[in-house]
Protein backbone atom coordinates (compact mmCIF):
# COMPACT_ATOMS: atom_id res chain seq x y z
CA UNK A 1 0.00 0.00 0.00
CA UNK A 2 2.77 2.33 0.95
CA UNK A 3 4.04 1.22 -2.12
CA UNK A 4 1.16 2.35 -4.42
CA UNK A 5 0.94 5.62 -2.32
CA UNK A 6 4.64 6.75 -3.19
CA UNK A 7 4.61 5.85 -6.59
CA UNK A 8 1.10 7.58 -7.28
CA UNK A 9 2.10 11.14 -5.36
CA UNK A 10 5.65 10.76 -7.32
CA UNK A 11 4.01 10.64 -10.19
CA UNK A 12 1.60 13.58 -9.82
CA UNK A 13 4.36 15.99 -8.48
CA UNK A 14 6.42 15.48 -11.29
CA UNK A 15 3.45 15.90 -13.97
CA UNK A 16 2.19 19.00 -12.21
CA UNK A 17 6.31 20.15 -12.04
CA UNK A 18 6.73 19.48 -15.56
CA UNK A 19 3.33 21.41 -16.48
CA UNK A 20 3.98 24.23 -14.49
CA UNK A 21 7.91 24.46 -16.21
CA UNK A 22 6.32 24.37 -19.71
CA UNK A 23 2.83 26.59 -19.34
CA UNK A 24 4.50 29.66 -19.89
CA UNK A 25 5.87 28.51 -23.32
CA UNK A 26 2.46 27.06 -24.51
CA UNK A 27 0.48 30.40 -25.15
CA UNK A 28 -0.36 31.49 -21.05
CA UNK A 29 -1.85 34.81 -21.95
CA UNK A 30 -0.11 37.62 -19.76
CA UNK A 31 -3.45 37.49 -16.88
CA UNK A 32 -3.04 33.39 -16.45
CA UNK A 33 1.00 34.02 -15.60
CA UNK A 34 -0.13 36.82 -13.08
CA UNK A 35 -2.36 34.59 -11.50
CA UNK A 36 0.45 31.69 -11.14
CA UNK A 37 3.03 34.46 -9.91
CA UNK A 38 -0.10 35.19 -7.36
CA UNK A 39 -0.27 31.40 -6.33
CA UNK A 40 3.45 30.77 -5.95
CA UNK A 41 3.90 34.03 -3.49
CA UNK A 42 0.37 33.33 -1.53
CA UNK A 43 1.48 29.63 -1.23
CA UNK A 44 4.70 30.23 0.31
CA UNK A 45 2.66 32.95 2.69
CA UNK A 46 0.11 30.22 3.60
CA UNK A 47 2.53 26.92 3.94
CA UNK A 48 4.91 29.26 6.70
CA UNK A 49 1.71 29.96 8.66
CA UNK A 50 0.65 26.78 8.78
CA UNK A 51 4.57 25.98 9.90
CA UNK A 52 3.58 28.16 13.04
CA UNK A 53 -0.30 26.84 13.25
CA UNK A 54 -0.67 24.20 12.06
CA UNK A 55 2.71 21.75 13.15
CA UNK A 56 3.58 24.44 16.12
CA UNK A 57 -0.09 25.27 17.46
CA UNK A 58 0.89 28.73 17.87
CA UNK A 59 -2.27 30.79 16.72
CA UNK A 60 -0.85 33.36 14.75
CA UNK A 61 -2.43 36.21 13.56
CA UNK A 62 0.00 38.74 12.47
CA UNK A 63 1.58 36.65 9.04
CA UNK A 64 0.50 39.08 7.06
CA UNK A 65 2.79 41.85 8.46
CA UNK A 66 5.62 39.53 8.23
CA UNK A 67 5.01 39.75 4.26
CA UNK A 68 4.80 43.62 4.41
CA UNK A 69 7.50 44.02 7.04
CA UNK A 70 9.85 41.93 4.25
CA UNK A 71 8.50 43.78 0.89
CA UNK A 72 8.39 47.12 2.24
CA UNK A 73 12.43 46.73 3.29
CA UNK A 74 13.11 44.91 -0.13
CA UNK A 75 11.48 47.77 -1.97
CA UNK A 76 13.21 50.37 -0.17
CA UNK A 77 16.38 49.64 -1.01
CA UNK A 78 15.84 48.40 -4.08
CA UNK A 79 14.54 51.82 -4.86
CA UNK A 80 15.78 54.13 -2.98
CA UNK A 81 19.80 53.01 -2.68
CA UNK A 82 19.57 51.25 -6.33
CA UNK A 83 20.37 47.66 -4.48
CA UNK A 84 19.92 44.74 -6.51
CA UNK A 85 16.66 42.91 -5.68
CA UNK A 86 19.15 39.61 -5.16
CA UNK A 87 20.20 41.69 -1.98
CA UNK A 88 17.47 43.18 -0.30
CA UNK A 89 15.36 39.98 -0.53
CA UNK A 90 17.35 38.20 2.02
CA UNK A 91 17.54 41.51 4.07
CA UNK A 92 14.10 42.01 4.13
CA UNK A 93 13.92 38.61 5.45
CA UNK A 94 16.43 38.81 7.80
CA UNK A 95 14.89 42.16 8.82
CA UNK A 96 11.42 41.05 9.34
CA UNK A 97 12.81 37.81 11.19
CA UNK A 98 14.24 40.24 13.81
CA UNK A 99 11.56 42.32 14.11
CA UNK A 100 9.26 39.47 14.53
CA UNK A 101 11.58 37.40 16.97
CA UNK A 102 12.17 40.17 19.48
CA UNK A 103 8.42 41.94 19.51
CA UNK A 104 6.29 38.19 19.09
CA UNK A 105 8.49 35.64 19.80
CA UNK A 106 10.11 36.60 22.98
CA UNK A 107 6.83 37.65 24.57
CA UNK A 108 5.30 34.69 22.91
CA UNK A 109 6.90 32.48 25.63
CA UNK A 110 5.37 34.07 28.37
CA UNK A 111 1.64 33.57 26.73
CA UNK A 112 -0.47 31.20 25.15
CA UNK A 113 -3.46 30.24 22.78
CA UNK A 114 -5.99 33.44 22.55
CA UNK A 115 -2.81 36.51 24.12
CA UNK A 116 -0.58 34.83 21.36
CA UNK A 117 -3.22 35.22 18.36
CA UNK A 118 -4.22 39.08 20.25
CA UNK A 119 -0.57 40.33 20.64
CA UNK A 120 0.32 39.09 16.65
CA UNK A 121 -3.13 40.86 15.60
CA UNK A 122 -1.93 43.66 17.00
CA UNK A 123 1.55 43.81 15.93
CA UNK A 124 0.18 43.78 12.37
CA UNK A 125 -2.96 45.91 12.72
CA UNK A 126 -0.25 48.57 14.05
CA UNK A 127 1.67 48.49 10.35
CA UNK A 128 -0.81 50.75 8.23
CA UNK A 129 -0.42 53.35 10.71
CA UNK A 130 2.87 52.86 11.04
CA UNK A 131 3.46 53.27 7.25
CA UNK A 132 1.13 56.19 6.98
CA UNK A 133 2.90 58.10 9.59
CA UNK A 134 6.74 57.73 7.68
CA UNK A 135 5.35 58.49 4.07
CA UNK A 136 8.57 60.29 3.28
CA UNK A 137 10.17 56.22 3.62
CA UNK A 138 7.22 53.97 2.81
CA UNK A 139 5.20 56.29 0.37
CA UNK A 140 2.33 56.64 3.35
CA UNK A 141 -1.21 55.39 1.99
CA UNK A 142 -0.54 55.09 -1.55
CA UNK A 143 2.44 52.88 -0.82
CA UNK A 144 5.52 51.89 -2.74
CA UNK A 145 5.42 52.19 -6.77
CA UNK A 146 8.03 51.58 -9.94
CA UNK A 147 9.76 48.98 -7.80
CA UNK A 148 12.86 47.45 -9.94
CA UNK A 149 11.95 44.00 -10.85
CA UNK A 150 14.01 41.18 -10.81
CA UNK A 151 16.24 42.04 -13.55
CA UNK A 152 16.14 45.24 -16.03
CA UNK A 153 13.51 44.67 -18.84
CA UNK A 154 12.47 41.32 -17.52
CA UNK A 155 8.79 40.52 -18.78
CA UNK A 156 5.99 38.57 -17.59
CA UNK A 157 7.76 35.02 -18.15
CA UNK A 158 10.94 36.07 -16.24
CA UNK A 159 9.21 36.82 -14.08
CA UNK A 160 6.48 33.94 -13.51
CA UNK A 161 10.01 31.52 -13.41
CA UNK A 162 12.12 33.66 -11.04
CA UNK A 163 8.34 33.61 -8.97
CA UNK A 164 8.69 29.61 -9.81
CA UNK A 165 12.20 29.16 -8.50
CA UNK A 166 11.37 30.57 -4.98
CA UNK A 167 8.06 28.92 -4.55
CA UNK A 168 10.09 25.57 -5.05
CA UNK A 169 12.63 26.27 -3.25
CA UNK A 170 10.86 27.68 0.11
CA UNK A 171 8.18 24.64 -0.18
CA UNK A 172 11.41 22.40 -0.05
CA UNK A 173 13.13 24.00 2.71
CA UNK A 174 9.30 23.76 5.25
CA UNK A 175 9.35 20.16 3.75
CA UNK A 176 12.81 19.15 5.26
CA UNK A 177 11.73 21.56 8.51
CA UNK A 178 8.85 19.72 8.83
CA UNK A 179 10.30 16.12 8.59
CA UNK A 180 13.26 16.63 10.67
CA UNK A 181 13.90 16.87 14.18
CA UNK A 182 12.85 20.02 14.96
CA UNK A 183 9.35 19.82 13.37
CA UNK A 184 8.70 16.98 15.32
CA UNK A 185 9.96 19.11 18.36
CA UNK A 186 7.42 21.52 17.05
CA UNK A 187 4.26 18.88 16.93
CA UNK A 188 5.64 17.62 20.35
CA UNK A 189 5.03 21.43 21.56
CA UNK A 190 1.77 21.46 20.15
CA UNK A 191 0.45 18.49 21.22
CA UNK A 192 1.66 18.07 24.62
CA UNK A 193 3.99 20.34 26.04
CA UNK A 194 4.74 18.04 29.58
CA UNK A 195 5.35 14.72 27.24
CA UNK A 196 7.63 17.10 24.90
CA UNK A 197 9.99 17.94 28.26
CA UNK A 198 10.33 14.50 29.05
CA UNK A 199 11.47 14.30 25.84
CA UNK A 200 14.28 17.13 26.04
CA UNK A 201 12.16 19.87 24.01
CA UNK A 202 13.38 22.92 25.04
CA UNK A 203 10.38 25.12 24.23
CA UNK A 204 12.26 28.35 24.89
CA UNK A 205 14.67 27.41 22.02
CA UNK A 206 11.82 25.88 19.59
CA UNK A 207 9.33 28.47 19.90
CA UNK A 208 12.06 31.29 18.52
CA UNK A 209 12.96 28.63 16.04
CA UNK A 210 9.15 28.56 14.60
CA UNK A 211 8.97 32.40 14.75
CA UNK A 212 12.43 32.94 13.14
CA UNK A 213 11.76 30.21 10.84
CA UNK A 214 8.29 31.83 9.67
CA UNK A 215 8.75 35.17 9.51
CA UNK A 216 12.16 34.93 8.04
CA UNK A 217 10.74 33.00 4.72
CA UNK A 218 7.26 34.95 4.46
CA UNK A 219 9.37 37.99 4.49
CA UNK A 220 11.66 36.86 1.68
CA UNK A 221 8.05 36.13 0.03
CA UNK A 222 7.15 39.77 0.79
CA UNK A 223 10.47 40.41 -1.16
CA UNK A 224 9.11 38.64 -3.99
CA UNK A 225 6.03 40.19 -4.19
CA UNK A 226 6.89 43.63 -4.32
CA UNK A 227 9.73 42.95 -7.01
CA UNK A 228 7.10 40.35 -8.91
CA UNK A 229 4.33 42.94 -8.84
CA UNK A 230 6.31 46.47 -8.75
CA UNK A 231 4.04 47.98 -6.22
CA UNK A 232 3.12 47.20 -2.25
CA UNK A 233 0.90 49.37 -0.36
CA UNK A 234 -1.03 49.23 3.68
CA UNK A 235 -3.67 47.65 1.81
CA UNK A 236 -1.92 44.47 1.64
CA UNK A 237 -2.80 44.70 4.96
CA UNK A 238 -6.40 44.96 4.88
CA UNK A 239 -8.80 42.42 6.10
CA UNK A 240 -9.69 40.75 2.28
CA UNK A 241 -6.16 39.21 2.12
CA UNK A 242 -5.92 38.34 6.03
CA UNK A 243 -8.97 36.51 5.42
CA UNK A 244 -8.33 34.66 2.06
CA UNK A 245 -5.18 33.19 3.90
CA UNK A 246 -6.82 31.76 6.91
CA UNK A 247 -9.18 30.17 4.21
CA UNK A 248 -6.17 29.10 2.45
CA UNK A 249 -4.84 27.28 5.53
CA UNK A 250 -8.21 26.11 6.59
CA UNK A 251 -9.60 24.83 3.11
CA UNK A 252 -6.55 22.67 2.28
CA UNK A 253 -5.82 21.00 5.45
CA UNK A 254 -3.98 22.38 8.89
CA UNK A 255 -1.33 20.70 9.71
CA UNK A 256 -0.41 18.86 6.17
CA UNK A 257 2.19 20.23 4.00
CA UNK A 258 0.19 19.95 0.80
CA UNK A 259 -3.25 21.18 2.40
CA UNK A 260 -2.13 24.91 2.42
CA UNK A 261 -1.10 24.72 -0.92
CA UNK A 262 -3.93 23.43 -2.55
CA UNK A 263 -6.02 25.68 -0.57
CA UNK A 264 -4.39 28.65 -1.97
CA UNK A 265 -5.00 27.19 -5.53
CA UNK A 266 -8.34 27.23 -4.87
CA UNK A 267 -8.39 30.54 -3.62
CA UNK A 268 -6.57 32.21 -5.79
CA UNK A 269 -7.87 30.65 -8.88
CA UNK A 270 -11.44 30.25 -7.65
CA UNK A 271 -11.32 34.30 -6.21
CA UNK A 272 -10.17 36.13 -9.73
CA UNK A 273 -12.23 33.31 -11.61
CA UNK A 274 -15.70 34.57 -9.47
CA UNK A 275 -15.18 38.03 -10.22
CA UNK A 276 -17.21 37.36 -13.41
CA UNK A 277 -20.20 37.21 -10.73
CA UNK A 278 -19.91 40.65 -9.09
CA UNK A 279 -20.87 41.71 -5.80
CA UNK A 280 -21.83 38.02 -5.78
CA UNK A 281 -18.24 37.19 -5.56
CA UNK A 282 -16.82 36.74 -1.74
CA UNK A 283 -20.49 35.10 -1.02
CA UNK A 284 -20.46 32.24 -3.88
CA UNK A 285 -16.37 31.75 -2.19
CA UNK A 286 -17.54 32.04 1.14
CA UNK A 287 -20.36 29.02 0.20
CA UNK A 288 -17.40 27.18 -1.61
CA UNK A 289 -15.43 27.32 1.38
CA UNK A 290 -18.35 26.35 4.06
CA UNK A 291 -19.46 23.88 1.51
CA UNK A 292 -15.92 22.16 1.54
CA UNK A 293 -15.51 22.57 5.62
CA UNK A 294 -18.73 21.42 6.49
CA UNK A 295 -18.11 18.50 4.58
CA UNK A 296 -14.42 17.23 4.98
CA UNK A 297 -13.56 19.29 8.21
CA UNK A 298 -9.74 18.31 7.89
CA UNK A 299 -10.29 20.07 3.96
CA UNK A 300 -8.96 19.58 1.22
CA UNK A 301 -6.05 16.88 1.59
CA UNK A 302 -9.01 14.88 3.52
CA UNK A 303 -10.98 14.58 0.16
CA UNK A 304 -7.46 13.03 -1.39
CA UNK A 305 -6.61 11.02 1.31
CA UNK A 306 -10.44 9.28 1.41
CA UNK A 307 -9.97 9.19 -2.58
CA UNK A 308 -6.68 7.74 -2.22
CA UNK A 309 -7.62 5.56 0.39
CA UNK A 310 -10.97 4.09 -1.77
CA UNK A 311 -8.80 3.24 -4.83
CA UNK A 312 -6.35 1.43 -3.22
CA UNK A 313 -8.91 -0.92 -1.50
CA UNK A 314 -10.26 -1.45 -5.04
CA UNK A 315 -7.02 -2.26 -6.24
CA UNK A 316 -6.55 -4.65 -3.63
CA UNK A 317 -9.73 -6.38 -3.70
CA UNK A 318 -9.21 -7.01 -7.43
CA UNK A 319 -5.88 -8.27 -6.93
CA UNK A 320 -7.23 -10.78 -4.50
CA UNK A 321 -10.45 -11.60 -6.57
CA UNK A 322 -9.56 -14.84 -8.64
CA UNK A 323 -9.29 -14.67 -12.12
CA UNK A 324 -11.81 -16.34 -14.13
CA UNK A 325 -11.53 -19.32 -16.44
Amino acid sequence: MSKIKLNWRIIFLGLVLVFLLVYPLLGASSYMRHLFILFFIWAIVAANWNLLMGYAGITSLGNIGFLAIGGYVSGILAKTFDLSPWLTIPIGGLVTCILVTVFLGLPALRLSGIYIALLSLIFADSLPSILTQTRDITGGAMGLHAIPPFFPGMDKTGVYYVCLGFFLLILYIVYRIINSSTGLAFVALRDSENFAYCLGVNKFRERLKVFALASFLTGVAGGVYVHALGDISPSTLGIEPFLLAIAMIELGGVGTFAGPILGTAVIVFGNEFLRLAGTLRLALLGALICVIILFYPGGVMQLVNQAEARITRLVGKRKRSPAKG
